[in-house]
């Protein structure tokens, strides 16, 4: 049976033909391809900014050649204090590999099927960037960051400038900020610039201080002071001078700082402790000129004898009281001459005039003159018998106090001028009441200058103080107006509440003593008013024997007294108008007759012998 082909099984016959042309024809393309691109780069393959497209491997490594030695050795700059500090790639192990460049390159589309078909057909429409194969350098941009770091870093110094006197010699310090570097940061910034195209450059990261003191500061300043330093500085006044030499200036001058670090200045300065140390002895050794203080020249004679043992008044008498100028001293005071010497020094000056401190007299002539005295205020004579060593007392007592002045509202005491009156300050033995008997010390008999004071004092119409009258009444006195003395206790003191000074007078002559105050009276007048004597008591007498009379003979050693109570009245009639009054109450002790009786027998009418007399001497009052 014949058998004939239908159409529908010819045409799938002719389906596999074609089918298998267009599965051929592709595969044969790609051969093609594969073969035509062996040991070549394939299109559009572009290495660090380089078309490689066709390029074998040493075509590859020597069209890189130029990139990789500027990739190597463009630098890295950091900036710091004006100074560059260089990094280069090369130097610190950064390395392009260009041979393994060149084999990434080619190894495009040669890594395996499928893919190799994908990447070798889109190579043919898109490029492809191969990067470069790079050693990084890590380590070594680590150590020469570290290097660089211990070359800038450092504290900050001060500095400054300073003198030896040994030398003398001026010391420079430097100054410097502090600089520490952010060794972290300059890492960072170093190791992603080294792969970068191109040279980088940078602040280095660092944290730093500003230099305390300017370098021209620093300069200038010990250019200063080696000129002050450089020669002797002579100070003078009148006819005294003092030459500082070098090495005297040195320990005199000290160099201080002003301002704010960055903007620090120096001056030279000479500190008033160091003046003070240094030169207040020899300073005031040579410059110094005590002051003299203005005082009065009035006479030591009175205008009027006053002398009135009762009821009495005294008015002031014109007298002419001089002053006597004083004058200003003069002194080295420390603080001028420091800041003399800084301004001597400062300028290079090395001779000058000494700026002294003025010393005001404690009394000058303008409030002297203020003060003056007017009129004799008061005044007083006692009397004596000549010849008596307790008058020697009385003298020199007065001579000491002879001029005192007495400012307006001071207080005037005999104790207080003249010191306790002992025999080593020439005072004599004599008369004292000592427990109701009168025994020899050292400045008995000086109760008559107190008595007397006591009394110019009364009738200058003066503030009274203090006084106290004699234990028993002494007829010489006045009776219920009278002192007596005992140093320290026993005093006499009044106070100046008149408008002027007071000077204190007192004349003495074998017989009398007199007190005068010269002043600006209060008063007009001042009296004395005596009352009569109350309260009498009668004196006991107080027998003692002694081997130093005859059995019949006997000596008086003291007299005896009553004792009684008297009043005293002063009457101050004021210039100002109005008067005031004060009543003094004195009241005396009995003084007890003391008799000495003798036990000596008296010898034979043939043996003689003396016939002593009693002695009432002892009697006195000192």
């Amino acid at each position: 049976m014949l058998l004939r082909s239908t159409p529908s099984h010819r045409s799938a016959r002719v389906s596999v033909t074609v089918g298998g042309v267009v599965l051929l024809l592709p595969a044969l393309l790609l051969g093609l391809l594969w073969g035509v691109q062996r040991g070549e780069a394939l299109p559009n393959t572009v290495v660090a900014g380089i078309d490689a497209s066709g390029m074998t491997d040493a075509e590859i490594v020597a069209a890189l050649a130029a990139e990789v030695e500027a990739r190597e050795t463009d630098p890295v700059t950091f900036r710091f204090e004006g100074e560059d500090h260089v990094l280069v790639p090369r130097e610190v192990g950064y390395r392009v590999d260009a041979q393994a460049t060149a084999e990434a390159a080619l190894a495009r589309g040669r890594q395996g099927l499928p893919g190799d078909i994908v990447t070798r057909v889109t190579a043919l429409r898109r490029s492809e960037e191969i990067a470069l194969v790079e050693r990084g350098a890590e380590e070594g941009v680590a150590t020469w960051v570290q290097e660089l770091a211990d070359r800038l870093d450092r504290p900050e110094i001060r500095g400054g400038v300073t003198i030896d006197p040994q030398g003398p010699e001026v010391v420079v310090t430097a100054s410097q900020g502090e600089v520490v570097v952010d060794r972290t940061s300059t890492t960072q910034l170093a190791t992603a610039a080294i792969p970068n195209p191109g040279p980088d450059s940078f602040d280095l990261p660092a944290q730093t201080t500003v230099q305390p003191i300017a370098d021209e500061v620093l300069e200038a300043t010990a250019d200063q002071a080696e000129r002050a330093l450089a020669e002797p500085l002579v100070l003078r006044s009148d006819d005294a001078s003092l030459e500082l030499a070098p090495t005297d200036l040195a320990a005199l001058l000290t160099i201080d700082e002003l301002g704010r670090p960055g903007a620090i200045e120096l001056e030279l300065v000479v500190p008033a402790e160091r003046v003070e140390e240094q030169l207040a002895e020899v300073g005031a050794e040579r410059f110094d000129v005590a002051p003299t203080s203005a005082s009065y020249s009035a006479s030591r004679v009175p205008p009027r004898t006053f002398d009135a043992q009762a009821d009495a008044t005294f008015r002031p008498v014109p007298a002419n009281v001089e002053v006597v100028a004083g004058r200003d001293g003069r002194a080295f005071d420390p603080e001028l001459a420091a800041t003399q010497l800084t301004e001597l020094l400062r300028a290079g000056n090395r001779e000058a005039e000494l700026r002294l401190a003025e010393v005001e007299a404690d009394f000058p002539t303008s409030r002297a003159e203020e003060l003056q005295p007017t009129h004799a205020i008061g005044t007083f004579t006692t009397y004596y018998r000549a010849g008596q060593v307790r008058n020697q007392n009385i003298q020199l007592l007065a001579d000491v106090i002879d001029g005192a002045r007495v400012l307006p509202g001071e207080q005037f005491s005999i104790n207080e001028i003249s010191g306790e009156r002992s025999c080593e300050k020439g005072y004599q033995p004599a008369g004292t009441i000592v427990r109701g008997e009168l025994v020899d010390t050292c400045g008995g008999g000086t109760s008559q200058f107190g008595t007397t004071t006591m009394n110019a004092a009364f009738f200058a119409g003066v503030q009274l103080d203090q006084w106290r009258a004699h234990s028993w009444y002494i007829s010489r006195y006045p009776i219920g107006r009278e002192a007596t003395l005992s140093y320290p206790v026993l005093d006499v003191k009044f106070t100046n509440n008149t408008d002027g000074a007071i000077v204190v007078k007192t004349a003495h002559t074998s017989s009398s003593v007199t007190v005068t105050l010269y002043g600006v009276p209060r008063a007009e007048a001042v009296t004395a008013r005596h009352g009569s004597r109350t309260q009498p008591r009668s004196f006991s007498t107080e027998d003692r024997t002694t081997s130093e009379l005859f059995e019949d003979q006997e000596r008086v050693l003291q007299s005896g007294s009553d004792g009684f109570t008297i009043q005293v009245r002063r009457i101050v009639d004021l210039v100002t108008g109005g008067t005031e009054e004060r009543t003094i109450t004195t009241t005396y002790v009995p003084q007890t007759r003391i008799v000495e009786r003798g036990t000596r027998p008296r010898p034979s009418a043939n043996d003689g012998g003396d016939d002593e007399d009693g002695d009432d001497e002892a009697s006195e009052d000192a």
